[in-house]
């Protein structure tokens, strides 16, 4: 015959599975869906082959900083995010970029590194700080993520 405590240690614990972020309206997917899927067709960028793995590999911070100098002339910082090959491009302008020049500079980051361009950081702006000895709020930057 089933005991009560065993029934309550067997059914006491149920792993909850992982937590459910916050999914807008209209989405298809949940935020912490999109964090950990990277396959899912709707967010990776057009013209891209699923199975074409990017040639990241020997990528550095200074080639960076070299080829977004090279297509937008404004000095910039590249630096690696935590370990996941999450990259980050920071543009010291004091102003935002030309158009024309910002989306060079996504087309050779997607085209040329294979990588995908984070929307939710991505940023063409620059908002100054309230104090002028500070450094500024933002500057354009572009969030990246080796395929």
């Amino acid at each position: 015959m089933i005991k009560l405590k065993n029934l309550l240690k067997e059914w006491g614990y149920v792993d909850p599975g992982p937590k459910r972020w916050f999914k807008p309206y209209g989405d298809k997917y949940t935020a912490y869906e999109k964090a950990t899927n990277k396959s899912l067709k709707e967010f990776r960028p057009p013209g891209k082959i699923s199975g074409e793995p990017a040639d990241v590999e020997g990528l550095t911070p200074e080639q960076i900083e070299a080829d977004m100098k090279s297509i937008t002339g404004y000095n910039n910082s590249a630096s690696k995010r935590g370990n996941l090959g999450e990259w980050r491009v920071k543009f010291y302008a004091k102003r935002e970029l030309p158009m024309g020049e910002w989306k060079k500079a996504i087309k050779h980051i997607t085209d040329v590194y294979g990588a995908y361009i984070d929307e939710d950081w991505t940023r063409n702006d620059y908002e100054a700080n309230y104090e002028p000895e500070e450094p500024p709020e933002w500057v354009p930057s572009i969030y990246f993520e080796e395929a």
